[in-house]
This record gives structure tokens, sequence and C-alpha cells, in this order.
């Protein structure tokens, strides 16, 4: 009699106990889905000459400015997210761009970066930039210099939305920022966001 009375109370708990698991919440809230942050680069339509000593030079399609970009960062406050060349990379590597890449007389549009985010919205982008050389056609390569450690910071007021796209275009003129001193050339950028859009 006590046994069948044990058994059935101990099955009776156990039902109970099983439509509290189902029933309780955990307090745990489902993370937010990620969205992508594009930053492309696109050197002004309108910077196309440069004087060397006492010859002026316009830009060919053929013309290459070597820069190098990396370590990128976008930034809500103290916090940030850091920033892949490529959204399929998860390792922070060093790409090289020519900023006079052209197409049809015109300056194409880079992809710096292109990297999954928190949904947020942020306040500055932050990179890292050093240049190589400038080939013009008809003239010699010229080493350009940029100052060591030199880093940009670009204010900003972007959203990123879950599974949507952010793209952010920058825009640098890449001869008027050239500066010689002494006999060095100097590159030292200002570089603006001209457009942000969600696609």
């Amino acid at each position: 009699m006590f046994k069948k009375i044990r058994i059935f109370l101990t099955f009776l708990v156990l039902i109970l106990i099983s439509l509290g698991l189902v029933n309780c919440k955990s307090g745990i809230e489902d993370s937010s889905e990620p969205g992508i942050l594009r930053i492309t680069l696109e050197s002004d339509q309108t910077d196309t000459t440069i004087v060397f000593v006492t010859d002026t030079f316009t830009v060919s399609d053929r013309d290459t400015f070597l820069i190098e970009i990396f370590q990128g960062k976008v930034f809500k406050d103290s916090s940030y997210a850091t920033l892949y060349p490529r959204v399929f990379l998860n390792t922070e590597i060093t790409l090289r761009y020519n900023l006079l890449m052209r197409q049809n007389h015109q300056y194409q549009k880079l992809t710096i970066f292109e990297s999954y985010v928190p949904p947020l919205t942020y306040d500055k982008i932050r990179f890292g930039m050093d240049s190589y050389y400038l080939k013009l056609l008809g003239f010699d390569k010229i080493l350009v210099q940029t100052p060591p450690g030199y880093f940009l910071t670009l204010p900003v007021n972007i959203e990123v939305k879950e599974n949507r796209v952010t793209e952010v275009n920058v825009q640098v003129a890449p001869f008027r920022n050239v500066i010689r001193y002494k006999d060095t050339y100097i590159f030292a950028p200002d570089m603006e966001v001209v457009d942000v859009k969600i696609l």
C-alpha cells in the first residue's frame, strides 16, 4: 500500500516538474543577428592633376598610387568592433589598394572593409594607413611616405541593422594630399564620409 502511494507521489512530482520546465523562461533572450558594415574608399573625381617640380601631370587609367590599409575599427563611445577586409575573413590582414584605379576615366570605388558587426548606432570609424609609391604615365616612380603610425579617425553617425548592409562611402583627394618636404613626398590625407546608406 505505502509502496503504491510512494510510486504515485513520485510520478506526480515528476509530472509537475516537467510542466514547470516547459512553462518557465530562462530569462536569457535570443541574441540579435549581426548586420554587415561595408566601408568603401573612392578618390575625388575632380582631383586629377599634380605638379612635380615644374611639370603638371594629369592622371591616366594606367597610373598607380599604392597604399596599405589596416586595423579597422568602428566605435560606439569607447566600445568597438573590429573590421575585417571581407565578410568571409575573421582575421586582421593588411591589403594594398590603388587610389588611382580608374575605368572609363573615372576613379573606382574600393571596398576596404566588409565585416559583420552588432546592430548598433556607431559614432566613429578608425583605421591605419601607409603609402608606398606613386607611378604616373611618362614619369618615374616616386616614393611617397606616410607619417609613422598614421591613423585616420572619421566621425560618423551610422546605424547597422540586423541582416542588412550599411555602406559608408569615404572620399580622399589623392593628389591634393601629396606634399613635398625637402626631397621627400609626404601623404597624410584628410578623408571624409560623403555618403551612408542602408541596403
